[in-house]
């Protein structure tokens, strides 16, 4: 009768046992899902907005020529981080090119001088950005001219680009052109008035 007592009290132990760790596992797996929901949620909560982030002269919202990218970076959220090279964008001498990305789209990018962290160029890419005077990085010529009706087009002699720039507010207006181009050029390194008015700007240089 005895061993029978001691054989029902083992099974018992063992038992609760089990079941403790089953709870604490459950537990467990329950508060990963909470977590990992969260943070889900709190990742797509965070949303870039464009309204705050007007191209004036120098700056991009509170993103200022002159200050640190890691001064710069403290001013928004919402965006993906890459690095790539300041050559993607016409720049020469070695330096990185910050990026952020709206999800699979350039928003903007961060170039500082070479060697240091000090902001030298801003590069607005994304359309949903806009200037002090309505415009945006793909705005195409015949807008551009309204409000610019003096406004002549440069030809970059390194890449073959084409620029059109703001000088009171120094920003450039970039076209990637290629076979069709912004403007006809008959003498190097002279501007040309803009014949071709339909073509689409690929970013604004803020310098």
């Amino acid at each position: 009768m005895i061993r029978k007592l001691i054989y029902i009290i083992i099974l018992t132990i063992i038992w609760s046992c089990n079941q403790s760790a089953d709870k604490k596992e459950n537990t467990n797996q329950t508060e990963k899902i909470l977590t990992d929901t969260s943070t889900d949620e709190i990742s797509n909560t965070i949303t870039f907005d464009y309204s705050k982030f007007e191209i004036k002269k120098g700056n991009l919202g509170e993103i200022k020529i002159g200050m640190t990218i890691s001064e710069a970076e403290q001013k928004f959220e919402g965006l993906r981080k890459e690095i790539g090279e300041a050559t993607s964008f016409g720049f020469g001498g070695g330096s990185p090119a910050y990026l952020y990305y709206d999800k699979d789209d350039l928003a903007f990018g961060l170039i500082p001088t070479l060697s240091t962290d000090t902001l030298l160029i801003i590069i607005a890419a994304s359309p949903k950005f806009k200037t002090i005077n309505g415009l945006n990085p793909n705005s195409e010529v015949k807008e551009i001219s309204k409000l610019y009706p003096k406004a002549k087009v440069y030809q970059n002699l390194m890449n073959s680009w084409e620029e059109i720039s703001d000088t009171i507010n120094d920003w450039d207006f970039i076209f990637m052109t290629d076979e069709k181009t912004v403007g006809e050029y008959h003498k190097l390194e002279t501007p040309s008035e803009l014949k071709n008015m339909n073509i689409k700007a690929d970013w604004i240089t803020i310098k």
